[in-house]
């Protein structure tokens, strides 16, 4: 039986602007695209569509989860008092640095994606580009996840650590991951024994977490940081990676403390940087 569609509306701070092209195209998530209109994927099992236009206030979307899916949009937190906070924090030219890829990456919102979800995606991600890792991480879900039609469509769950177990190296290697098949593998077991999981994560402060995280055979500090902050919504967790420390090289001394919402920060600092100069 198709799952109906409910159309969602849900407040955000006053101040704060929701742009869905900026929130789905600026890396952190790779289950979505652009379709008939809409920005179209799956988040926790569930079908997500969003118009493309930005909104004030306010998130408008449609979706087969109903209220439990609006949690994905973090409507509860004010990006504008974030960025004051963060901006306030500098002088010179990492301040206007700051100021800049304010302007520009306003309207992105951190995604609260599913935690296994967000660990496996990430790890696809290594010494990959997105259209690459949007198509694996499709590949992988049509094989391994689990169909639910939606308006006559077949869409797809993202798989559960015992179906890629199950799925093996055999299975995994036939969509051409590479070497991260053996990475994939050791999180499905770690995640399915309880050796890690998510509730352990959260109750762990960052720096534990991350290294809770790193103990994955294959995963280091740039995976880890962001499943924690995408993935855990640690949002004081600053993923750096080549790009990032080239931002940083450019207008900072060195890799500078972003405060309690540096993941904020850094992920304007990256659109600014990666997309917009």
């Amino acid at each position: 039986m198709d799952r109906q569609i409910l159309n969602r509306k849900i407040k955000i701070p006053a101040s704060d602007l929701f742009s869905p092209v900026k929130t789905f195209d600026c890396g952190q998530c790779f289950r979505f695209d652009e379709k008939d209109g809409f920005i179209e994927g799956i988040a926790g099992g569930e079908l997500i569509r969003v118009g493309l236009k930005d909104s004030v206030g306010e998130i408008e979307y449609f979706t087969s989860g109903g209220e439990k899916t609006d949690l994905f949009f973090d409507p509860n937190n004010s990006y504008t008092q974030m960025s004051d906070s963060f901006v306030s924090a500098f002088e010179g030219r990492s301040r206007e640095a700051l100021e800049a890829a304010v302007s520009s990456g306003f309207g992105i919102r951190i995604l609260k994606q599913d935690f296994f979800e967000a660990l496996i995606s990430f790890i696809i991600s290594q010494n990959n580009n997105i259209p690459r890792i949007k198509k694996n991480v499709k590949t992988i879900c049509e094989r391994f996840g689990e169909p639910f039609p939606v308006d006559g469509e077949t869409y797809y769950t993202f798989p559960t650590a015992a179906a890629l177990l199950d799925a093996g190296e055999t299975g995994l290697g036939e969509c051409k991951l590479g070497f991260r098949v053996k990475y994939i593998l050791d999180a499905a077991r770690r995640v399915k024994e309880g050796s890690l999981s998510e509730e352990a994560l959260l109750e762990a402060d960052t720096d534990r977490a991350r290294e809770m995280l790193c103990e994955v055979h294959g995963v280091g500090p740039k995976v880890a940081a962001c499943v924690l902050l995408y993935g855990l919504a640690r949002l004081d967790t600053v993923p750096i990676d080549v790009w990032m420390k080239k931002v940083f090289a450019k207008y900072f001394d060195g890799i500078p403390d972003l405060g309690i919402w540096g993941g904020v920060a850094q992920q304007y600092l990256f659109y600014n940087e990666r997309y917009l100069l």
